[in-house]
């Protein structure tokens, strides 16, 4: 009875591994890229450093994007894509869709600032202002 009872339990355990494996695969895009960015990361930022922040970003985006479609000719190249490009290509897009959502919370308009695409992105928050000092007794 106790060898059928561990049978069942490692039956179920394989069940139920596979079913949050595939539960994963049928995660949209956007849900699994929100979840790759901690909320409030860019509250910090000014309009300027938003776009800043952004346009390296957006470049990359559209580099692993190519990448993608170029290796998305057969099975192995999906496959390679999907580990090498992929997760990178999640997150650069949860980073954007949290500073589009931080420029449309601060209504900045970001087509008067001008930006080096070519830039490093910002990874780092901006830094914070400096606390008066304390009166000297």
């Amino acid at each position: 009875m106790a060898h059928m009872k561990s049978g069942w339990m490692s039956w179920s355990g394989m069940a139920l591994v596979a079913a949050v494996v595939l539960g994963g695969c049928a995660m949209s895009d956007e849900k699994a890229a929100s979840l790759m960015v901690a909320p409030g990361d860019y509250d910090l930022y000014s309009c300027p450093q938003l776009a800043v922040a952004a346009a390296p970003l957006r470049k990359r985006r559209t580099e692993l994007q190519g990448l993608m479609a170029r290796a998305d000719v057969d099975a192995g190249g999906r496959m390679m894509s999907t580990i090498g490009y992929r997760p990178e290509y999640l997150k650069i897009s949860g980073e954007l869709h949290s500073i589009d959502a931080t420029v449309r919370e601060k209504k900045c308009d970001l087509s008067a600032v001008p930006v080096d695409p070519d830039a490093p992105a910002v990874t780092t928050a901006p830094p914070t202002p400096a606390l008066p000092a304390a009166p000297v007794r």
